[in-house]
């Protein structure tokens, strides 16, 4: 039996360039940057997943406390919208709460319900947020939100890596990886990074 090849920031960088999510500059710059742990093994799983970040493929919603998640999801899409290339813009971000005269009360338990609203290359879209506070994103619309950031006319979208069974969705990062399905496939191959199905 073959013995398996080690997954760390050098093996993802020569899948990631095989696979052609990133050119050979960006996988140098990145080793560069990291070149004092580049060899050593990533482990557990949701490390692999979370150092696709580094190489600029994909984005983390964050499982823990964000502090102001209604400010919070711009920061999120608009890096998201980065990885496109300029092929998705995000503009006219607003969160507007369901309860107007709680904003001021950061401990009401309802303070982070609402809709999330921004522009996608000039449509409006609006995502229904039930974070039960403001600290915590809601990890299911966020998800929607970045999957409606998947360019137009390009193979390429936004897919949420599935942590396993040990680990459901909201107990980790959720890591939203934008790759074609040729590329995900690959990704699995090589590296055993599953995907969820789109929210």
């Amino acid at each position: 039996m073959a013995k398996t090849q080690p997954i760390n920031y050098v093996r993802i960088a020569e899948v990631l360039t095989d696979l052609g999510m990133i050119t050979q500059d960006k996988a140098r710059s990145v080793l560069d940057d990291c070149r004092n742990f580049a060899h050593e093994e990533l482990t557990p799983r949701h490390h692999i997943t979370g150092a696709l970040e580094e190489f600029g493929v994909a984005v983390s919603i964050h499982a823990d406390d964000v502090d102001f998640a209604d400010v919070y999801y711009e920061e999120l899409l608009e890096e998201a919208a980065a990885l496109t290339g300029g092929k998705v813009t995000v503009d006219n971000y607003r969160f507007d709460k369901d309860d107007k005269d709680d904003e001021d009360d950061e401990d009401d338990e309802d303070d982070g319900r609402g809709v999330l609203h921004f522009d996608r290359n000039g449509e409006t879209l609006s995502f229904s947020i039930e974070q039960e506070s403001n600290d915590y994103l809601d990890m299911g619309a966020a998800q929607a939100a970045i999957e409606a950031l998947s360019p137009d006319d390009d193979p390429r979208s936004f897919r949420c890596v599935d942590n396993g069974p040990k680990n459901p969705p909201g107990t980790l990062d959720d890591i939203m990886v934008l790759a074609t399905a040729e590329q995900r496939e690959g990704l699995l191959q090589h590296l055993g990074i599953a995907f969820r199905e789109r929210w």
